[in-house]
């Protein structure tokens, strides 16, 4: 079977000879499920296309028996899907993300859901929401794991190392959770390292804090890479992520839950119905203080509880389970778009 993977971000070719993005839905959502697929029942390309991409990538793209539509800003997308669909060629659109009420991308998100021979999400509760602009009920396809599994350890000093790490646009729900941990300062000298793009007001927040707090409260901005993503998740003592409430948030996947718990490290999180399976291993709570308080009431136990999770993420979100989702998802193994020439 031949599969064409259609995306806004950039992808490059190592030179061991696998490709990379610094995209994360790039990586979680292609990169790792179709490595991981089986190679001797399918074929993958990926291609970034965008509005100024060349004619010819989606001539190419439309060799294929499945094209799979990820994360896709593109207008031009939806014309690529409709001459897809003219060909015979099975259609999928993946979301991960709540924009269809979005003031620039929910026309394109309802046009391509309608589309669509079949629309993938990343969780139940963004799938819930897919469902009223889709012809068949989405499937749910979850997250992988990335990189090496870490040896499970809580050992902080008398300071607390935290480390938040994700894309600008959640600094939101970081800015509305940094009163918690002001709260939490007041008990327990902390850093929190902040891993991203960083932006003007971020540095002034940092500044501020760090004027007012001195040694109590430290916060250090830094940008992201994903090299720097596994020295930071080595080298912290927790992990937070914060959120907030509403239709948008709410249907984010667990993937920076699943990154800190494989990487060896407890997440202080606030709810997501994503995270609801790894309250079991590591404290989510409203009010990050909290959060943090009950690590430091559970030490000795922390270590036993992420391997416990680290068992369940083994189990659920290895590149090859997810892998064996996006298959039967595609229709690998299906006999009509293995029949096509």
């Amino acid at each position: 079977m031949r599969i064409s993977w259609v995306t806004f971000g950039a992808h490059a070719r190592a030179a061991d000879g696998t490709l990379r993005s610094d995209v994360a839905s790039v990586r979680y959502r292609v990169l790792i499920p179709s490595g991981a697929m089986p190679a001797d029942r399918c074929t993958h390309r990926l291609f970034s296309i965008t509005p100024t991409s060349p004619a010819e990538s989606d001539e190419a793209a439309l060799d294929a028996h499945v094209i799979v539509f990820s994360k896709s800003f593109a207008p031009r997308n939806e014309i690529l899907a409709q001459r897809a669909k003219e060909r015979g060629v099975r259609v999928l659109f993946d979301v991960c993300d709540n924009h269809y009420d979005h003031p620039q991308h929910a026309r394109h998100y309802k046009t391509m859901s309608a589309l669509a021979d079949q629309v993938v999400c990343s969780t139940a509760e963004m799938a819930s929401v897919a469902a009223n602009h889709s012809a068949a009920p989405p499937i749910v396809v979850e997250d992988p794991y990335e990189g090496r599994k870490g040896t499970a350890r809580y050992a902080p000093a008398s300071s607390l190392k935290l480390l938040w790490f994700g894309h600008p646009s959640n600094l939101d729900t970081l800015l509305a959770g940094l009163p918690d941990l002001v709260a939490y300062a007041q008990e327990r000298a902390l850093s929190l390292t902040v891993l991203t793009e960083p932006t003007t007001a971020l540095i002034e927040v940092a500044a501020q804090i760090n004027g007012h707090f001195g040694a109590q409260f430290r916060l250090a901005v830094q940008p992201w890479s994903l090299a720097e993503q596994w020295r930071a998740l080595g080298d912290c003592d927790a992990v937070i992520i914060p959120t907030l409430l509403g239709a948008k948030k709410q249907v984010k996947s667990a993937n920076r839950m699943i990154e800190a718990l494989w990487a060896g490290k407890p997440v202080v999180a606030q709810p997501l119905p994503a995270y609801a399976p790894f309250g079991r291993w590591t404290p989510i709570a409203g009010d990050l203080a909290k959060g943090c308080r009950w690590l430091d009431a559970h030490g000795g136990e922390i270590p036993g509880l992420i391997a416990q999770a680290q068992d369940y993420i083994a189990a659920k979100h290895s590149p090859a389970a997810i892998a064996s989702q996006w298959a039967s998802a595609i229709g690998v193994g299906a006999t009509d778009p293995l029949s096509k020439d």
